[in-house]
This record gives C-alpha cells, structure tokens and sequence, in this order.
C-alpha cells in the first residue's frame, strides 16, 4: 500500500489516505476541493452535492418538526436542494446574471444532473475559476437563505453577483502572472478581471 502513495522516496499523503480508506476519490472531487476556492465554500459546495445540507425537507426527513416547509428565501415552494440552488427565484436569477456575466454556463438547471456537469468539466485556469464562482454561488446563496431565516431579510442579487466577482477577483489577484497562458488571460480580460 505504501508503495503506491510513495514516488521518488516522499509519500504522498493525501494518496495514502484514501489508500487507508479503501475508497476511490470522488469524480468531481477536483471541482469541490479546488485550491482556488476559499476552505468555507468548498464544505458548503461538498455538503450540497451529497445532500446534506440541513434544507427544511431533511430537517422533516429527521422528524423534526418545523412551523414551515416553505423555502424562507422565496416562500413559493418548500424547500430542498433541488429548489433553493436550483428553482428559487433567488438562484436561477443569480444563475442568469453569473451566466451573463462570464459567458459561460456555470451549472445545469436541475440538482440531478449538477455531478455530470462537475464530472465533465475540464482541467485547467479556466475550470478553477468556475470552480470558484460555483462555490461561491452556492456559499452565497446557502448564506442568504440562513440570513432570510434568522435574520428575514434577503440580500439582492445584485448584492449576491457583486460578493461573486469580489471572490473571484481576490482569488484572481493572488495567482502568479507567469503561470497565465495567452488562453487564460483573454479569458480574465474578457470577464473584467484583469
């Protein structure tokens, strides 16, 4: 087992470990754990595509009861994953405005086909990039619906692209100009973010 994590006599630890844990790596694990992407948003990335976030249909899965299932950003529907990054107001509006704004569709319509579209997705800058907005998209968003509840109020998708390009932005500042293909940096120029 040891063989297979070590190369060139270092150990690969995070080889080993799934070694240790006997299981294959995700397939769009690289989308979830992208280096790129700020620690918080990749657990809230992670628990969406497994489902685990605690939206008021898993909270009734659990006996729990609630004094609504509706979603408390929208409250047209009740809510799930499905719903809240998918068909709510909220985030098939901010889906259209982050879609504008790169050119590019960032995730599919329904929740079941979002680990196809992650699975697919190419390697490179450009795939970490989207990495990022993705995450961030679904941090934002699952961060708005925990405000509408607790807090009641929503913020704007304005408010919600804006926090999305500021991410990005940040994220986009710290990478060495040297590792940019010519590639890479017409797709930074053509989303304002060089």
């Amino acid at each position: 087992m040891l063989e297979k994590a070590a190369k060139n006599n270092k150990i690969n630890i995070s080889k080993l470990y799934v070694q240790l844990l006997n299981k294959e790596m995700a397939p769009f694990a690289h989308v979830v754990w992208c280096n790129l992407t700020l620690p918080k948003h990749r657990f809230i990335l992670w628990q969406a595509t497994l489902g685990h976030l605690l939206t008021r249909d898993n909270l009734v899965r659990c006996h729990m009861h609630l004094p609504s299932v509706m979603c408390p950003t929208c409250e047209l529907q009740q809510e799930s994953h499905d719903h809240l990054f998918f068909q709510c107001q909220l985030s098939q509006l901010v889906r259209s405005r982050v879609t504008e704004w790169l050119g590019l569709d960032i995730w599919p319509v329904q929740f079941k086909d979002w680990i196809a579209w992650m699975v697919g997705k190419p390697k490179g800058l450009q795939q970490k990039l989207l990495a990022v907005v993705l995450a961030a998209s679904v941090y934002l968003i699952w961060w708005n619906r925990n405000h509408c509840l607790f807090k009641f109020c929503s913020m704007s998708v304005n408010k919600v692209v804006f926090l999305l390009q500021v991410c990005l932005k940040a994220r986009v500042d710290n990478l060495p100009r040297s590792n940019l293909n010519n590639k890479d940096v017409a797709f930074l120029e053509n989303i304002n973010l060089l």
